[in-house]
């Protein structure tokens, strides 16, 4: 285990937590009622959220496209902030997006459908066919056909365009459900939307658009074509910052803080050199929320970022990550309008070019800023800066320039930088690799129990694994 790898720590009590009154809701005496699944949608949900998006691949990928800085030279275990990663270090997470999340999911999945009890059913499978989408964007090919088949202990391993496929398919099944007559619909054991599915039908869409978006670049695919059925998608999808995915935390003990309280508890994980000065390089408004001022400069207001791999200095000259992030009780933006507008953006681009694109990008740029709380003045005088699409030399490495400050410390980040190469990122200080990673190595779980399965990928099972593009980045 490394010390960036923060895990749910007594997150079942922020899971009893919000089960508390569920009962007392939708007391139809002729509705299925089942304690088991009651039970599970919560921790599906908070699982979910908790420990898959904004587990250790968030941390690792934010760290690696240079959100945050690691303010040491040495980390007690692997090297990450010089891109290194132990089997054990890919192990934990794989463990816990597989038997956690979508061991869970699926059970909930099997349970609903043959009980037709269809609000819960359309819930996990679109959990369990996001988390799909994260497990082969992080490994590649990973087991699909046969993952959860009991009988079979070595399953074999499917590649990233047939598990995209069903992934894709998943998801019209999940919004189809969602969309049912049902007998009953989830409550306050709802933990994100306490049960209301028009918001889980947006969250849904928004996603299908950027999964569809994720295949633009990919070899055999038609860029035009994914970008239109994004652009389709979003028209059902997060239409306002209102409707943004914002995961609330409680705070306080007992495993009810945000993850990203790990910034405030762990303070040698400071702001970085790249995003420091590529806000103050745009007079950019949102540099005081996203990061504090340096302690050592007080009463004067300086801001600093540390540069990613290089020697350490002290905490107090560094700023640290904005508290709007990194407060206990901050709430997680699972998806955002801000993202949603971005997608837009960068789809109009493929399908009709920079001037269609110009106007959703100022309006991610706006939604990002207002969710911050710029003030309106600020956030007008920012936007009204901005050249036109039409006019830079490159309006897709603007556009995933915004998009990589809206979707700061998420593994978006890496994503996008794996799909489109921008932002434009330097090697840190003592890479042990000859680039930024493009996978995550093979946890060891499945070298011991599935090593002819592994090998018959063809990918390298070390480090240098890691060097080995996923399928939809191979035009990066």
């Amino acid at each position: 285990m490394t010390t960036l790898r923060w895990m749910p720590v007594a997150l079942a009590v922020l899971l009893a937590g919000g089960c508390s009154d569920f009962l007392d809701v939708n007391e139809d005496p002729n509705a299925p009622e089942n304690a088991r699944v009651d039970l599970r949608l919560p921790s599906v949900i908070g699982t979910f959220g908790h420990s898959v998006l904004f587990g250790s691949s968030s941390l690792w990928g934010a760290e690696w496209t240079q959100q945050f800085s690691y303010n040491r030279d040495l980390r007690p275990y692997t090297e990450i902030h010089r891109y290194e990663l132990s089997q054990t270090d890919a192990q934990g997470h794989w463990d816990y997006i597989f038997s956690s999340t979508m061991n869970e999911a699926r059970n909930v999945m099997l349970e609903t459908e043959q009980a037709e009890d269809w609000h819960y059913h359309g819930i996990a499978k679109f959990i369990y066919a996001w988390s799909y989408s994260i497990v082969t964007d992080l490994w590649g090919p990973v087991p699909f056909t046969e993952a959860f088949d009991t009988n079979i202990p070595d399953p074999a391993y499917d590649d990233q365009q047939t598990i995209y496929a069903a992934i894709h398919t998943m998801l019209d099944e999940a919004i189809e459900a969602m969309q049912r007559q049902a007998p009953r619909t989830p409550a306050t054991n709802d933990l994100l939307f306490g049960g209301d599915m028009s918001r889980w039908l947006k969250l849904a869409r928004t996603v299908q658009a950027r999964l569809h978006l994720r295949l633009a670049y990919a070899p055999g695919e038609n860029g035009a074509d994914r970008a239109q059925k994004a652009l389709t998608s979003l028209q059902s999808g997060i239409l306002n910052n209102a409707e943004d995915a914002d995961f609330n935390y409680p705070g306080g003990e007992n495993g009810l803080r945000n993850p990203r309280y790990t910034f405030q508890d762990l303070q040698q994980l400071v702001a970085s050199e790249f995003v420091v000065e590529r806000l103050r390089s745009r007079d950019d408004p949102r540099l005081p929320i996203m990061v504090t001022p340096v302690a050592d400069s007080l009463p004067a207001i300086v801001y600093r970022g540390h540069r990613n791999g290089s020697l350490s200095e002290p905490d107090s000259t560094f700023s640290w990550i904005g508290t709007f992030f990194s407060t206990d009780s901050a709430s997680l933006t699972w998806v955002s309008y801000a993202e949603a507008k971005f997608i837009e953006a960068e789809a109009r681009l493929i399908t009709s070019g920079a001037g269609a694109a110009d106007a959703p990008y100022r309006d991610g740029i706006r939604a990002h800023m207002q969710k911050l709380g710029v003030a309106s003045a600020a956030i007008d005088a920012y936007v009204a800066a901005r050249p036109s699409l039409g006019s830079v030399p490159n309006a897709l490495e603007e556009i995933m320039a915004e998009k990589h400050v809206a979707n700061y410390l998420t593994l978006e980040a890496w994503t996008d930088w794996r799909r489109t190469g921008f932002p434009r990122l330097e090697l840190v200080e003592g890479a042990v690799l000859p680039n930024i990673p493009y996978r995550i190595r093979t946890p060891g779980s499945e070298l011991s129990n599935n090593a002819a399965n592994v090998a018959a990928t063809g990918i390298p099972t070390g480090l240098e694994g890691m060097n080995v593009k996923v399928w939809w980045a191979s035009g990066n």
